[in-house]
């Protein structure tokens, strides 16, 4: 197998893992509160947590696998935010369980950077855009997993959660394999010419307000999904599961999807005409203000976590528009940030399940993710083309 294709394929699963981690507890919440003795507003801020810590390493690894090279960044933040995953799941106490899952994000925020970057660049350009769907649609996996672990442990669950936390900790496996299959990365044609990050200032602002408007949209409504789902919508356990299953398969596939045509097709009209349909699916899949019962709301589910494929447009578009030297750092950056934004809607809704209950926290969901989706696509349509730093002619 070519070299390219084993950095794709351990970024794929590295990013799978990363997401099973980052999205598991949303299952257990109410275990977290009983067991730890805190609020919905706390478990909300520990999400976030997560979010936080991925900005810092976001940024920091960003700036080191430029530097140092995409593969030891890629396989040390892989390791740790394993690691650090399952001293979580195992806290003796609060202040613990919060730390753990703060430097869980640190490594996350790093394992993103190294992992797309290393893929993108060591692909030949025709192939650029469905490899970087392919890693991305790891995403879609690792949720998808998550729902596959829950039917399976659902009825152990309320004897022990944290053992069905735990199985996070399954991406060391990856690690061998990364250090013997994945090519070293360290650019070796890197300009000596001193870089500017001025320079960038808008590009940095508009994919960092695309990836910050896309993050409130899914983090949103999936970051809350398990708990509206049973309570709002009267979905049992294993249809729950099962749903979320589905959806993320079919996000997996999407992202994949969305990547080929992007290889073929303006990249803007793609991320355009997805803003569309998570808008139509919004009001359904989370029924604040329309509630047309289970089935109408699974069936929008689905499509609305298979329209959120062009998510790795954005980044895709950022790589295209600036030079190697700043790729990693930038591309970490506004994810990144962009996730902590999505982390502050997650507490924003936590807030509004507290004191207003779940009906109105459906209906904070569905008021901010509208804003979510206008400012995605604002950022979009106001793209420079004079940044597009490749030939390609699809951006």
């Amino acid at each position: 197998m070519k070299p390219y294709l084993h950095a794709t394929l351990a970024s794929t699963i590295a990013w799978a893992g990363n997401i099973y981690d980052l999205l598991i507890i949303t299952y257990v919440y109410q275990y977290i509160e009983s067991t730890f003795h805190i609020g919905y507003v706390m478990v909300s801020l520990l999400f976030s947590f997560g979010l936080l810590g991925r900005v810092v390493g976001g940024t920091l690894f960003g700036r080191f696998s430029d530097k140092y090279g995409r593969k030891p960044v890629l396989i040390f933040t892989t390791l740790g935010y394993s690691l650090s995953h399952g001293i979580m799941a195992f806290s003796p106490n609060v202040i613990v369980l919060f730390l753990a899952r703060l430097f869980e994000g640190v490594f996350m925020g790093g394992e993103w950077t190294a992992g797309t970057v290393i893929a993108y660049e060591s692909a030949p350009v025709s192939v650029r855009g469905i490899l970087t769907g392919i890693v991305q649609s790891g995403y879609g996996m690792g949720y998808a997993l998550t729902g596959a672990m829950y039917i399976y442990f659902s009825p152990l669950i309320s004897e022990d959660w944290r053992i069905f936390l735990a199985t996070g900790t399954f991406p060391l496996l990856l690690v061998p394999y990364m250090k013997l299959k994945v090519p070293e990365s360290k650019p070796t044609r890197v300009s000596k010419v001193k870089v500017e990050y001025r320079d960038y200032l808008n590009l940095i602002l508009k994919s960092t307000l695309a990836m910050s408007g896309m993050f409130v949209a899914y983090f949103s409504v999936f970051g809350n999904y398990p708990t509206f789902a049973e309570k709002l919508i009267g979905i049992s356990p294993s249809t729950l599961g099962l749903t979320l299953l589905i959806s993320n398969v079919g996000l997996a596939i999407s992202f994949i999807v969305f990547g080929r045509l992007a290889d073929r097709i303006n990249v803007r009209k793609l991320i355009l005409s997805a803003l569309v349909t998570l808008t139509v699916s919004l009001f359904f899949t989370v029924p604040g203000f329309i509630n047309l019962g289970p089935l109408a709301s699974i069936i929008s589910t689905m499509v609305y976590a298979s329209s959120c494929g062009f998510w790795p447009l954005i980044p895709l578009l950022l790589a295209h528009s600036v030079p190697v030297e700043v790729r990693g750092l930038l591309s970490g950056m506004s994810y990144n940030i962009g996730g902590l934004v999505g982390g502050i809607a997650e507490v924003i809704t936590g807030i509004a399940m507290q004191y207003m209950g779940i009906l109105g926290m459906a209906k904070i969901i569905d008021i901010i993710n509208l804003v979510a989706l206008i400012t995605v696509f604002i950022s979009v349509i106001t793209w420079p083309r004079a940044a597009i730093h490749t030939s390609s002619h699809n951006v």
